[in-house]
């Protein structure tokens, strides 16, 4: 009986992973970004998220600049945390669906960032 409630306990954290991992599966694209309130005031990028031999990996490109900044990406259950250097600081972002063409999340837990898919 213990053996059958463990592999029902397995079984349901494999499904449950498969799900967390489609739903990050949505940020993969090309985002128009902007982050609120920052001390330079409103922020514009374009975020884009690939996914490359089962890993995400992101880039920023601001908007009116060609300088791209490349980040580390780290998935959780509800979306993703960018890491990148700017502005000389070591920064995170984090990101997670709004439905289907809408990102949200907070640079440094404090400043809002709001995005949308670009098509």
């Amino acid at each position: 009986m213990k053996k059958l409630y463990f592999l029902t306990a397995i079984l349901f954290l494999f499904l449950f992973s498969g799900v967390m991992a489609m739903d990050n599966d949505k940020l993969i694209g090309t985002w128009e970004v902007t982050v609120q309130d920052t001390p330079q005031g409103t922020v514009n990028v374009h975020l884009t998220i690939e996914k490359e031999d089962g890993k995400m990996k992101a880039k920023f490109k601001q908007v009116g600049s060609d300088q791209e900044t490349s980040t580390t990406v780290s998935e959780q259950d509800n979306g993703i945390t960018l890491y990148f250097f700017a502005e000389g600081y070591d920064l995170y972002m984090t990101v997670k669906p709004d439905g289907d063409d809408a990102v949200s999340g907070y640079l440094v837990d404090q400043f809002p960032v709001m995005g949308k898919r670009i098509k």
